[in-house]
């Protein structure tokens, strides 16, 4: 029952349901899957251990952050669309938040992190100018609290691994980083991405954020972990070349390839290939960085 029963039927409606909730039903099926590990990078950071909180982190440390990396129209061609996109995943995460549903994925006995607010923030190097300047809210104006008390959109233009400039909008350490429909086989721009983030560490507000990249096939997606471990594997000869730096593992599989549950029903034509593209077929979960961050 409900809107996720759009990914079980094969009726037309159903079919155009599932393609405008496939990111936010990804999503929260990702902060179900990894909700453990979320929770526990977050308690560390409270604790200080890892990373140092700035003052600013310190005060939005009841906020939950989202990397949404590589996005551009396809997102944000209009706040229509965006709210489209990952509006239903606000007032999931709100309604998860007040049932108490996350707090059943707690592993241990220690105390659930509090979290009243969501940030989700979009980057990209073809995010449209129109929307860089723009907070959007992803709960309607009608939405009744006791979960999330706010959730808004911010973007940035520019690739992840360079700095942001906008000194307008901080970035916040992000407790989950996601590429939808990414193509980190077939584009070259995501190897210092990549690096980047196999390579941040110690304090970095990046390090080992679980990251979930997800593809229009089984087969794109089995290529881009190839990519992923060939970028690791460079990162961790650079380290090695450096004496302050040991071979630690840059690269933890969380999940391999494998089948979405919410992937789009409706097919993406495409003539280049005999094989069907869906949005968000296949997925998979990476921790990228020294393992000593991870601990």
């Amino acid at each position: 029952s409900g809107p996720l029963a759009a990914f079980r039927r094969s009726t037309p409606k159903a079919k155009s349901a599932s393609a405008n909730l496939s990111r936010s039903a990804t999503l929260s099926e990702a902060v179900l899957r990894l909700w453990p590990l979320i929770s526990f990078r977050r308690r560390m950071r409270v604790m200080g251990f890892g990373e140092l909180m700035s003052q600013h982190e310190t005060k939005c440390s009841k906020t939950l952050t989202i990397h949404i990396l590589g996005c551009d129209r396809v997102e944000c061609s209009s706040e229509e669309t965006l709210r489209k996109s990952v509006g239903p995943f606000a007032r999931w995460m709100s309604a998860a938040l007040q049932s108490g549903v996350l707090s059943t994925m707690q592993t241990s006995s220690a105390e659930a992190p509090q979290i009243d607010s969501l940030v989700l923030e979009i980057s990209g190097p073809n995010v449209p100018d129109w929307i860089l300047s723009r907070e959007i809210n992803l709960l309607p104006s009608s939405f009744e609290s006791g979960g999330l008390v706010s959730a808004i959109a911010v973007f940035h233009q520019r690739e992840y691994h360079k700095p942001n400039t906008d000194e307008a909008s901080a970035v916040l350490t992000p407790d989950l980083a996601v590429a939808f429909n990414a193509g980190i086989w077939g584009y070259d721009s995501w190897k210092p991405t990549l690096s980047f983030m196999c390579q941040s560490e110690g304090n970095d507000s990046y390090a080992c954020t679980p990251f979930i990249i997800t593809a229009y096939t089984i087969e794109e997606c089995e290529d881009d972990a190839e990519v992923i471990s060939e970028v690791a594997e460079e990162a961790v000869v650079k380290r090695m070349q450096s004496s302050k730096h040991d071979n630690a593992v840059l690269a933890h599989q969380l999940w391999a390839p494998e089948s979405n549950p919410f992937s789009s029903r409706i097919e993406r034509k495409t003539a280049s290939v005999p094989r069907k593209y869906y949005e968000n077929n296949a997925w998979q979960a990476w921790l990228l960085g020294p393992s000593t961050s991870a601990k």
